[in-house]
């Protein structure tokens, strides 16, 4: 390699590197706390403070490992969602790493791998989502690693990288249900990339050694989650999410289309127009179709199967499903570098500066960003939106340090409230935060009849407010924090009640 290239290469991960923990850390708390992301840092609290509740996610059929993986970053970041989201951002960085060795594995040569991770680190999707507490930025790190000790194992039948395998398939299984998929990966890749002259009797007993290591690892780390209270649940829950057999083949295309249509809405958005298109380019390199059409298949196969039986389909589920897709624009970005002539040369900033700047859209002002409508909606405008909950646990905090004793009721038991604003009181045993009904028809009787002596507040959305006049008489209204507007005009707030 000449000392050109060489430069270049580390130009490149210099690049990459320096973008990646920019757009990641850079005002990491911007976006209010979303509703599970609550749920997994108030888990993660409680665990961290009672050993005997480590396997508490499995009550609501959730595996632990985020929550477990949290918990070292609770003990050194004051702000537990930024702990929450530093978890993310930590597991961004293992995808960006996985990437850039899966694709050299494929295709050889360091550029693509370089072009793949500067991909990774400047499209909306995978800085959204690595910059969230949610589990779905680790999944998709441990989908890659499995993706790359599957196709190491089926070029070299190597045991070792079966092991390898195993251990990423089961930290999959430990994180979210949807990493089954990856042992048809595993398949798909002996499938495409085991050579017809490896297939003696000798090599066919390793093959299938390999298996059943990968499978026995796997399946062996996913056991440790029946230590646990509460594993039966984990299969209960997913049927809130998935459509049996028996409904998919009673209504084939429900919800079909209709998933399969958001889909290409989110890949349009969230990759971007020109991501997509320089995955396109990449087909024109007539010396790697065997790797395009494998990791089109690997991608395929999760968006498929989800769209035939997800009752619950939001973008940050397929995050895992659409990274693979990555390397096949990073793939059309090199075929675009090698080309000659100028223009074509000017078109790679065209193509890499629309992502980035939907990027800096995203980073400084989503209001404006065009974001899908389950993002704007989930994540900014609607209940499940934490717009004001830590400037609300602010104050309590500061009333509490002039000596006061606080109660404060919430609307909901479970969910952005009450847990948005425990997680920022957790140490505080003069801040008691109780959550009650989640449609309000009447003040709780329990803040009524708490000692008056306490100070007593009540949080709750505006859309559950359902008070008549009678009982809002008794409330004085602190502050309305509201959210981002729908598209009719109308907005969520977050209102912050006195108890007269």
């Amino acid at each position: 390699m000449t000392k050109n290239k060489t430069l270049w290469l580390i130009g490149l991960a210099a690049v990459s590197l320096a973008l990646f923990f920019f757009f990641r850390l850079y005002r990491l708390n911007s976006v209010p706390v979303f509703v599970d992301e609550a749920i997994y840092v108030r888990w993660s609290q409680v665990m961290r403070t009672e050993p005997t509740l480590r396997f508490l996610p499995l009550q609501d059929g959730k595996q632990p490992l985020f929550m477990w993986a949290t918990i070292p970053f609770l003990k050194f970041i004051s702000d537990p969602l930024v702990a929450g989201r530093l978890m993310s951002v930590l597991a961004g960085a293992g995808s960006l790493l996985g990437l850039g060795v899966l694709a050299f594995v494929l295709f050889a040569d360091p550029f693509i791998a370089l072009f793949s991770a500067l991909i990774y680190t400047l499209i909306p999707f995978t800085i959204f989502f690595d910059r969230m507490a949610l589990a779905d930025s680790l999944l998709a790190m441990f989908g890659i690693w499995s993706l790359v000790f599957a196709l190491q194992f089926a070029k070299n039948l190597q045991i070792e990288f079966a092991m390898y395998l195993g251990f990423a398939i089961g930290g999959g299984l430990l994180t979210k249900s949807p990493a089954m998929i990856y042992y048809p990966w595993a398949l798909l890749a002996l499938v495409f990339f085991v050579g017809q002259s490896h297939l003696n009797h000798k090599n066919l007993i390793k093959i299938i050694w390999g298996l059943f290591l990968a499978l026995t690892i796997s399946q062996a780390m996913y056991a440790v989650l029946h230590l646990g209270v509460g594993f039966q649940m984990i299969g209960a829950r997913n049927q809130d999410y998935v459509y049996s057999v028996k409904e998919v083949l009673g209504h084939p295309l429900v919800p079909l289309l209709e998933n399969l249509a958001k889909t290409t809405n989110w890949l349009f958005l969230l990759f971007s127009p020109t991501v997509l298109l320089l995955g396109v380019l990449g087909f024109l390199n007539t010396k790697t179709r065997r790797q395009y059409l494998f990791l089109i298949l690997v991608s395929l196969l999760p968006l498929l199967f989800q769209a035939f039986i997800a009752k619950v389909y939001t973008s940050r589920y397929i995050l895992y499903a659409v990274v693979p897709l990555i390397p096949l624009a990073a793939l059309g970005l090199h075929w675009l570098a090698s080309r000659k002539g100028k223009l074509i040369q000017a078109s790679i900033i065209l193509f890499l500066s629309v992502p980035l700047i939907l990027s800096f859209v995203y980073l400084l002002n989503p209001a404006l960003a065009p974001m899908s409508y389950d993002m704007r909606s989930g994540y900014f405008s609607e209940w499940t939106a934490g717009t004001g909950q830590k400037e609300v646990a602010d104050f309590l905090l500061s009333e509490e340090a002039k000596g006061q004793t606080i109660v404060v009721f919430t609307e909901g038991t479970f969910g952005t409230l009450p847990d948005g604003l425990q997680i920022y009181t957790e140490g505080h045993p003069n801040i008691t935060i109780v959550g009650s009904t989640p449609n309000i028809y009447e003040i709780p009787s329990g803040l009524l009849n708490t000692d008056p002596k306490n100070l007593r507040f009540y949080v709750l959305n505006s859309s559950r407010n359902h008070l008549p006049a009678s009982e809002m008489a008794k409330l004085e209204l602190i502050k309305e924090f509201p959210k981002f507007p729908r598209a009719d005009g109308t907005h969520e707030s977050l209102l912050f009640f006195r108890l007269k």
